[in-house]
Parts: structure tokens; sequence; C-alpha cells
């Protein structure tokens, strides 16, 4: 019984998932996330949603940048 699962592909493939969803979540906790975004991995492209969604927002552990003052601009 045990053969059957060392010979499937799916044990692979757990394993590979593990490897993805491991060194993400720590990633994901020294960037100050949730380490559960790292679950998004096992979804058929949910880790590109959750990459997606952290690029576009703000990440905990920076600081916050002062707002850029705009200059006048001066017309010909």
């Amino acid at each position: 019984m045990l053969e059957d699962y060392v010979n499937s592909p799916l044990l692979g493939l757990m394993l590979f998932q593990v490897a993805i969803v491991w060194p993400m979540a720590r990633i994901l906790r020294r960037a100050g996330f949730s380490p559960l975004w790292a679950l998004f991995a096992l979804l058929p492209l949910g880790h590109v949603v959750a990459i997606g969604v952290m690029a576009h927002s703000r990440w905990p552990v920076l600081p916050v940048r002062e707002a850029r003052k705009v200059k006048a601009r001066r017309t010909a």
C-alpha cells in the first residue's frame, strides 16, 4: 500500500506544493503580511493573484513615505 503512494505522481506534487508554500510564508512574515497568504499558492494561479495584491498594497514593514511636493510648471 505504501508503494502506491511512493510511485504516485501526487506525492511529488504535494512535496512541490510544500516546497513553495513554506518559503513563501516565511517571506510574507518578514514583509509584515500574514503567512496565510501563502495558501493562495495551493490554488491554480492563486499565487499570481496574491503577488498582485501584495505588489499594489502598502507593506506594513516599510516606513511611510512623505508626500511629494508638486512644483508649479511654467507655461510658455
